[in-house]
């Protein structure tokens, strides 16, 4: 092969064009960058860090009442939507409490009967207690006649202490006779009186002294005997105030042992029998319990919405009840406070409807209709309702703002404003009772994600 081949040959190899590299690995690349923009697009807002915000709960305040407030049932409006439930005191049944251990010895009525307040339901075996109160009365009279027999001591005290002065007295006048004695038998000196007679009178001093000084001290004995027996009459005092005591306790247990109706109203339920026990400090929160009572007048029906209805279900809002036991006869209410977790198992949300002038002859428990309406704005007839109220810091103009319990996002809600009273602000209407609201809402925008904090 000559040279001139050769170099064609490597000229030929040279200008041959470079291989093209394989871009497969563009493919996956692409799909994880489409991917990961999709997952920013979607999750953008919490992958950010969310706003802080203080937040406080709209309080519903019942029992207060509006001159124009539109809840008013109007049974010709439109029903949204009905729902079963039951009869129920409102708001709770009151229970009839033995506060004391015993024994049923009587039982003085039935269930369904009308009982005032103050009325005897039920007594307890009083023997014991009557016991207790007459060995109580019996250490009282034993404390003060104690008393009285220490006070007499005193008395003669004092007496012997005022004798003792008297002495001391006598002594001391005696002693100055024998000071002045002495003295003038010293001045005379022993050419007009015998050293014995000087003698003799100083004798007669330092006994008189001597007498002296020991009626002092025994007048600084009987103080602090006086002074001892005070101390101790405070202290019989004090037991004598503790025996009373142990009196009022046992005259409190006997009197226990009567269990009285602490409401005006109807016996629902009878939980005692004669002979049967009622203890109060025991696990079952029946076992001191003697009868369950509730008010007539003041009825409420606990009605299962379901959740596909729930979401036009507000306090508030005017009902109809209606009950097989009186076929004829439709009863007005409102919803006064829908509960705070609805029934896994049965799908509802429970809410509480009010029964307006209920008739004597329903009863709990009794199965319901309520239909539930739009309010009406027609008139203007005050109602049995609630009050909303927030903080003044979360009113923004005529708007408040409002977290969204489920995505924890914000947006402004146009409210009606009402009173100012300590701090808080009336909400006539816009916002439901439980609304999550902001403090300081500055500088937030609608739809805007935030971390609620509860100061």
């Amino acid at each position: 092969m000559t040279t001139s081949t050769l170099d064609s040959l490597s000229r030929h190899r040279d200008s041959a064009p470079p291989p093209r590299r394989s871009r497969a690995w563009m493919l996956p690349f692409g799909i994880l960058l489409g991917f990961a923009l999709l997952f920013i697009t979607l999750f953008r807002d919490r992958l950010l860090p969310a706003t802080e915000v203080k937040i406080a709960q709209a309080i519903a305040v019942p029992g207060e009442t509006s001159a124009a407030s539109p809840t008013t049932v109007d049974t010709d409006s439109a029903v949204l939507f009905q729902a079963t439930g039951w009869v129920e005191p409102d708001p709770w049944s009151v229970k009839a409490t033995a506060l004391i251990d015993g024994v049923v010895d009587e039982v003085h009525v039935l269930e369904g009967q009308l009982v005032e307040k103050g009325d005897l339901i039920a007594t307890l075996i009083a023997e014991d207690n009557e016991l207790a109160l007459a060995a109580a009365r019996q250490e009282l009279s034993r404390r003060e006649s104690s008393r009285d027999a220490h006070c007499a001591g005193i008395t003669s005290t004092i007496e012997e202490m005022k004798g003792i002065q008297a002495q001391v007295k006598s002594a001391i006048a005696v002693r100055n006779a024998a000071k002045d004695r002495l003295d003038r038998l010293e001045r005379s000196g022993t050419r007009a009186v015998s050293e014995r007679d000087i003698v003799d009178a100083r004798l007669d001093y330092e006994r008189v002294s001597a007498l002296v000084t020991a009626a002092e001290s025994k007048v600084s004995q009987i103080a602090a005997q006086f002074n001892e027996l005070a101390y101790e009459t405070v202290s019989m005092e004090h037991m004598i105030q503790a025996g009373q005591v142990a009196v009022d306790q046992a005259e409190l247990a006997l009197s226990r042992t009567e269990i009285r109706a602490p409401i005006r109203g109807r016996i629902l339920r009878l939980l005692a029998a004669p002979g049967q026990k009622r203890m109060l400090g025991m696990d079952d929160p029946d076992s001191s319990t003697v009868a369950i009572l509730y008010d007539p007048e003041k009825l409420q029906v606990r009605v299962d919405v379901p959740l596909a209805d729930a979401a036009r279900l507000h306090v508030g809002q005017p009902a109809t009840i209606r009950c097989n036991l009186l076929p004829d006869q439709s009863f007005r209410g409102s919803v006064t406070r829908i509960v705070g977790e609805a029934d896994i198992q049965r799908n509802t949300l429970q809410a509480k409807v009010v029964i307006e002038d209920p008739h004597d002859a329903l009863r709990p428990e009794m199965l319901c209709r309520v239909e539930f309406h739009e309010a009406s704005t027609t008139t203007a007839t005050p109602t049995r309702g609630i009050t909303l109220w927030v903080p003044e810091a979360a009113v923004d103009g005529e708007q408040v703002w409002v977290v969204d319990p489920d995505s924890d996002r914000v947006k402004p809600h146009k409210v009606v404003l009402g009173s100012t009273r300590d701090g808080m602000r009336k909400i006539e209407a816009g916002i439901l009772p439980g609304a999550r609201v902001v403090l300081d809402p500055s500088g937030l925008r609608s739809e805007q994600r935030v971390q609620p904090i509860q100061p």
